[in-house]
């Protein structure tokens, strides 16, 4: 940074930097169960600014029930899903995230359980250096879980070079919403709340 452009940042009123947008924080939310589950994500918070992805292989289906909630999709992203499986999923659901997430350039990337999306929406964040949160499902079938440990993995593999410090924060901001907002959780025996952080460990929560 500049020594200009340090010194226009510290010139900053406090009005000035309380009115700077806050860095967004995308939650995916891929079924019914999702939307149940996420739904206390939506409210708006003082770090960071909540926005519902309404995705999966029937987005539609999905948007009416965060409706019903009382929690609106912010993004609701149509797309063609073939119907004989995961892997035709995540390859029609890839492209369009992608696109998504590089258009949009959210502070952090949320997603919850081993569905083919959440694992798509975990490889852009991934190669598109957003952190993500990854909230985890117990009970899923033996496909979920091993996405679930896919999606470990791949948030564990984020390097402290590849965020900035508004990520840093909307990061931990996100981690603090799924542990305090009812409802947010895992919904079936709780487990690990990940997201890496720059001082090069995985915190849990």
């Amino acid at each position: 940074m500049s020594t200009e452009s340090a010194g226009g940042e510290a010139a900053m009123t406090a009005r000035e930097q309380h009115e700077r947008p806050l860095p967004e924080m995308f939650v995916i939310v891929a079924s019914a169960e999702d939307a149940d589950a996420l739904a206390p994500l939506a409210a708006r918070d003082h770090e960071v600014a909540p926005v519902l992805v309404a995705t999966g292989p029937d987005p539609m289906a999905v948007d009416d029930v965060l409706d019903e909630l009382g929690a609106l999709a912010g993004r609701v992203l149509l797309v063609e899903t073939p119907d004989d499986g995961p892997v035709p999923e995540a390859a029609a659901l890839l492209p369009r995230l992608d696109a998504l997430v590089a258009d949009d350039a959210p502070a952090v990337v949320l997603v919850r359980g081993g569905s083919p999306t959440a694992l798509a929406a975990t490889q852009v964040a991934v190669w598109r250096g957003v952190p993500v949160v990854a909230v985890p499902v117990a009970g899923e079938s033996s496909v979920g879980s091993a996405n679930q440990a896919a999606i470990a993995a791949l948030v564990a593999s984020q390097s402290a070079c590849d965020v900035d410090p508004d990520q840093v924060r909307a990061a931990a901001a996100a981690q603090r919403l799924v542990r305090e907002r009812p409802g947010s959780g895992s919904g079936s025996g709780g487990g690990r709340r990940l997201v890496r952080l720059p001082n090069h460990r995985t915190l849990s929560a």
